[in-house]
């Protein structure tokens, strides 16, 4: 049997755009003599649909559609993901489905048992789980088939499980010779070795080929990196298709393959494919073309101007310096090196005299009193208004230059350099931008040498460096990582060689600081823990 796997980079909510992309990549399956094509979970809809399966219109929609399909099906059987619906009086009454098609008939559906309710995933909010699990036979071999989290619970491969039920042992119990999943798993830094070694696990443990389908691209704050894969049934990687991009790769389940000689990515290169991806979709998708940043001669706002002229092109990117009579001359022209190396547009709006007239018109309200943060901000501020202007008038899509480290610590201004409709680097710790950026000139100087050496500085105030405020970003992304990511308090990360009053001060930071990240621009996730809607605490509480 010639099975196609077709990792597609679905719209969310776009149902038509949906499925005709599912319908040309049929097409490509039929020429390719196939018997079965395969597409991602909710790959009808997009994922995740969130509170658009509030809407009873959105999903009578979306079901219309299947008709759609199982009439394109003569010849050839396709599972594609959506949803599905059942009247009853109890729960939400839609599935998250897998529906299985031939010959113009339905031949089978398969709904999702276990519905991850963690980080970024909140199913329970919309769906019923599945109340049975079957195999279905087709061209003589049985397949059982589950969808994402279904195959994320094996007792064998996880030491702490979330769920009693393995679907996947179910679906073996019943006799499936082939184990596939569809799958719209989120990318994030490591997880696709993790994702590699569980599905190679399961396919050694249970003597089963398993066919691994996934979503590729960017919905929203999500990166979905693809990379649809094939096990032998002695776990061995056969088939990788390409990630990042939308795949279709060809699988016979009767020919014998070599183990494939599949070599992880370098975590540096997979962040910077997965930062390109985000941008990209996120301004495709919400109809933006072009991108607008202020550009401060910092390593932050460089590494956002790269990565936005690789995802749009240099003719899309407006970079912005905005000096005042604290920035220094070697930020101006580092800022202007970075522009010529990377031919994006570039002008020049300096602030000074409008800061000028700020504080001439505070005066006196601010009379006898010295300058302090406030003055600051107020640059910050100026910055923002006009780089709001130019998204407005010129209808470019502003991106936040702020990273992982500043957000999580307040070392922000609100309505300043936090402005923006995309805030791409939220997700990237200080020192991994620099890490990102050595990367970007791993074979030529393409971030000035000077910006990735300069000492770091918000540049408000006369010889101000972070460090004024911050504790050493070495020191401090290792306290942040341990607080956010891995969840541990302070004793704990005193444990680990920190000093109490360091870890007391830098956690009292990131509470204080959450109304600010309530009122940032949306960010693209990477870590495991991002800002935004997989972490979620209060912004009124006392717990320190």
């Amino acid at each position: 049997m010639n099975i196609v796997l077709a990792s597609i980079n679905p719209i969310v909510g776009d149902l038509k755009g949906n499925y005709e992309k599912i319908i040309s990549y049929v097409q490509k399956a039929k020429e390719l003599k196939a018997d079965l094509i395969i597409f991602p979970e909710l790959s009808l809809l997009g994922y995740p649909p969130l509170d658009l399966l509030d809407k009873n219109s959105f999903v009578t929609e979306a079901i219309s559609y299947h008709k759609k399909i199982v009439d394109i099906s003569k010849g050839i059987g396709i599972i594609f993901g959506s949803v599905t619906k059942i009247e009853d009086e109890i729960g939400t009454n839609i599935f998250n489905s897998a529906i299985f098609c031939y010959d113009g008939k339905i031949k089978s559906i398969h709904h999702k048992s276990l519905l991850p309710n963690y980080d970024v995933f909140d199913e329970v909010r919309y769906f019923e789980p599945s109340k049975e699990i079957n195999v279905v036979e087709f061209h003589g071999k049985k397949l059982g088939i589950t969808i994402c989290e279904d195959a994320w619970n094996d007792k064998d491969f996880w030491v702490h499980r979330k769920y009693e039920f393995d679907p996947i042992e179910k679906v073996v119990g019943l006799g499936a010779d082939i184990i596939i999943n569809i799958s719209a798993s989120p990318f994030s830094i490591g997880k696709e070795k993790i994702r590699t070694e569980m599905f190679s696990s399961i396919a050694r443990k249970h003597k089963r080929k398993v066919l691994f389908v996934n979503q590729v691209g960017a919905n929203t704050d999500l990166i979905f990196d693809g990379g649809s894969k094939v096990f032998d049934s002695n776990g061995n990687l056969i088939i990788a298709s390409n990630r990042f991009e939308e795949s279709l790769v060809l699988f016979d389940t009767d020919k014998e393959y070599e183990a494939s000689n599949y070599i992880f990515p370098n975590e540096d290169e997979d962040i910077y494919n997965a930062l390109i991806l985000g941008i990209r979709d996120y301004c495709y998708k919400t109809g933006f073309r072009k991108v607008v940043l202020g550009l401060s001669g910092g390593i932050d706002s460089a590494l956002v101007a790269v990565l936005a002229k690789e995802a749009l092109g240099a003719d899309n990117v407006l970079c912005v310096m905005m000096p005042s009579k604290y920035s220094s001359e070697g930020s101006i022209k580092d800022a202007q090196k970075l522009i010529e190396n990377i031919r994006v547009k570039g002008t020049i709006i300096p602030i000074q005299d409008l800061f000028d007239k700020f504080k001439e018109s505070l005066s006196n309200e601010f009379k006898n009193l010295p300058e302090d943060v406030t003055e600051e901000n107020l640059q910050s501020r100026i910055r923002g208004v006009l780089l709001m202007a130019l998204s407005n008038k010129f209808g470019y899509l502003l991106l936040a230059t702020g990273n992982k480290s500043e957000l999580a610590t307040g070392y922000a201004t609100l309505y300043g350099d936090m402005c923006g409709g995309l805030a791409p680097i939220s997700d990237v710790y200080k020192t991994k931008v620099y890490d990102l950026a050595r990367f970007i000139n791993r074979k030529e100087e393409i971030i000035p040498v000077e910006i990735i050496n300069k000492v770091p500085s918000a540049e408000l105030k006369p010889n101000q460096t972070d460090q004024d405020t911050l504790p050493p970003y070495e020191v401090l992304d290792k306290i942040l990582y341990y607080y956010i990511e891995e969840a541990k308090e302070v004793d704990e990360i005193v444990e680990l060689g920190f000093d109490r009053g360091l870890v007391q001060n830098v956690l009292k930071m990131v509470d204080r600081a959450e109304y600010k990240r309530k009122q940032a621009a949306p960010g693209l996730k990477i870590t495991s823990k991002a800002f935004g809607t997989g972490r979620r605490f209060p912004i009124v509480q006392r717990w320190r």
